[in-house]
C-alpha cells in the first residue's frame, strides 16, 4: 500500500517571495496600527492590575520582613512571631494570584491577542505575516525580551520607545520585531479576529475584475426611419378598401371647378393624410356627364346628402391605428429577476425582502423570501429590493456583514437605508452570497 502525504506549504496572503508581509496588503483589509498613546495605556493598565495583586504581600508579609532585615528580630523570633502565620498566608495569595494573573494574559495574548489593559484600550495583537493570533511561543519570547532589556539601566524604558522611531512606520518595537508580532487598532480598523469581517475583506481585496459584456447587436425596430422603412399601419383610403395610405406628396393634385354657390366639404378629421376633396357640381346647373373609364375611380369624400347614413346609424370605424402595448405584457417585458451563485433564481415582479429570515413588519408590501446561508453571513432582514423602471432599487437593511453592487468589475459598498439602482447585468453581493441582475 502507498500513502500520499500532502506535504503542500500553505499559502499566506498578503506577503511577498520571500516571504515579508505587505503593508499595503494589511491596509486594503482595513487594518490600522495601534497608536502609541493607547499602547502605553494599556502597558499601564496591566501593569496597575499586577500591583494590585501584590497589596496582600506588601501589607501582610513585607513590615515581618522588614524588621528580620533591620535586625530588630532575630530568626528565631522571626519564625515564631505571631503574624509569621498570617505573612505567609498573604505573601502566598499575592504569589498565587500573580501567577494566575500571569498565564491568562500569557494565553490570551497568544490564542486572542488580547490582554486586560489591550482589551480596554482597544488593541490586538496579531502575526504580522498570517495576520491571525501570534501563539503562546512568541508571546512568551516577547516577555523575556522585554524582562531581560532591564537587565541594562534605561533598557527596558528603550526597548519599549522603540516603535516610535520605527522605520516601516507600523508601530513595531523591536521586540515586537523578533517575535513577529503586530498591535493592529480594532477601533478604528478592522478586528482581525472577527472571522466573518476578515473573510469578506480578503475576499474584496482579491476579486477579479467581472470581464467587461460585449455589445450585442440589437433586434429592436430602430427608430430612425432612415435606418429601416418605418411600419405605417393601414387605412382607409377614399375607395373604402383599407390598405396602407400614400404620403400626402404622392396624391395628385386636383384643382376645384368653378361653381356658382358654396357647396359643403366633407369633414377631414376622419382623414388626415387626403387632400381637401373637390366640390361636387352644382345640382341645380346640369353639366356634361363624365366619360365611362375602364376600372373605378376613387369617389369623391363628400357624399350628397341623400346618400348621406341615417342619423340613428353608428359612427363609421376609424382608421386602424397600432394597437398600444398592453400594460401587462409591457410590465412582463421589463420584469427582472435574481440569479444566486446557488442557481435559484428570485422573480422581482413586487417589493420583497432578503434575509435568513426576513421580518416584512416595517414592509407592508414587500414578500419575505428567505434565502440559504450556512455560512450564516447574511442578517435576519438583509436587503430590500423593488422594481423600478430600467432594474431593480435594493436597499441595505442596515445588515451586520453589509452589502455592495458590483457594477463594470468595479464594487461599490451600499450606504446602509440609502436606495441604489441595479441595472442588467450588475452583480449584488449580500454578505457571502452573490446575485446577478437578469432581464427576463
Amino acid at each position: 500500500m502507498i500513502w500520499e502525504i500532502d506535504d503542500q506549504e500553505r499559502v499566506v496572503e498578503g506577503v511577498d517571495a520571500a516571504g515579508r508581509p505587505d503593508p499595503a496588503y494589511a491596509a486594503a483589509l482595513g487594518l490600522v496600527r495601534a497608536p502609541f498613546g493607547r499602547r502605553s495605556l494599556a502597558f499601564a493598565c496591566d501593569v496597575a492590575i499586577w500591583i494590585v495583586l501584590q497589596l496582600p504581600l506588601w501589607l501582610g508579609a513585607v513590615p515581618l520582613l522588614l524588621k528580620l532585615l533591620s535586625g530588630s528580630v532575630s530568626t528565631y523570633g522571626f519564625v515564631n512571631h505571631p503574624d509569621f502565620v498570617l505573612s505567609v498566608i498573604f505573601a502566598s495569595v499575592s504569589a498565587f494570584l500573580s501567577l494566575v494573573f500571569l498565564i491568562v494574559q500569557w494565553v490570551l495574548n497568544g490564542r486572542k491577542g488580547v490582554t486586560a489593559g489591550k482589551s480596554v484600550t482597544g488593541i490586538r495583537t496579531v502575526n504580522v505575516r498570517t495576520l491571525e493570533r501570534p501563539g503562546v511561543g512568541a508571546i512568551l519570547l516577547r516577555f523575556l525580551i522585554v524582562m531581560a532589556a532591564g537587565i541594562v539601566p534605561a533598557g527596558t524604558a528603550v526597548i519599549l520607545a522603540s516603535p516610535t522611531f520605527d522605520a516601516g512606520r507600523r508601530g513595531r518595537g523591536w521586540h515586537d520585531k523578533a517575535t513577529g508580532v503586530w498591535l493592529v487598532d480594532v477601533r478604528n480598523g478592522l478586528n482581525p479576529y472577527d472571522e466573518k469581517r476578515m473573510r469578506l475583506a480578503r475576499k474584496k481585496v482579491k476579486i477579479e475584475p467581472l470581464p467587461e459584456r460585449s455589445e450585442l447587436p440589437s433586434l429592436a425596430t430602430p427608430r430612425d426611419p432612415r435606418a429601416q422603412p418605418e411600419y405605417r399601419p393601414g387605412n382607409r383610403i377614399s375607395a373604402g378598401v383599407l390598405g396602407v395610405a400614400r404620403p400626402p406628396e404622392e396624391l395628385p393634385v386636383i384643382e376645384p371647378a368653378p361653381a356658382t354657390m358654396a357647396q359643403p366639404q366633407a369633414p377631414q378629421a376622419q382623414f388626415p393624410q387626403l387632400l381637401t376633396p373637390t366640390p361636387a357640381p352644382n345640382a341645380g346647373v346640369p353639366g356634361p356627364l363624365p366619360a365611362p373609364q375602364p376600372a373605378p375611380q376613387p369617389q369623391s369624400a363628400w357624399q350628397p346628402p341623400a346618400l348621406l347614413p341615417p342619423a340613428d346609424a353608428p359612427p363609421a370605424p376609424d382608421a386602424p391605428a397600432t394597437p398600444a402595448p398592453s400594460p401587462r405584457l409591457a410590465a412582463t417585458a421589463m420584469r427582472f429577476e435574481l440569479r444566486l451563485d446557488t442557481g435559484d433564481s428570485i422573480r422581482v415582479s413586487e417589493p420583497i425582502l432578503l434575509g435568513r429570515n426576513p421580518d416584512a413588519a416595517d414592509h407592508p408590501g414587500a414578500r419575505p423570501i428567505a434565502v440559504a446561508d450556512a455560512s450564516r453571513s447574511l442578517s435576519k432582514t438583509h436587503m430590500f429590493v423593488r422594481p423600478v423602471d430600467g432594474g431593480l432599487e435594493v436597499v441595505d437593511w442596515h445588515s451586520t456583514n453589509g452589502s455592495a453592487l458590483i457594477s463594470n468589475g468595479v464594487e461599490h459598498a451600499l450606504p446602509p437605508g440609502v436606495p441604489v439602482q441595479a441595472a442588467e447585468g450588475d452583480r449584488i453581493r449580500l454578505g457571502d452570497r452573490l446575485a446577478d441582475v437578469i432581464r427576463i
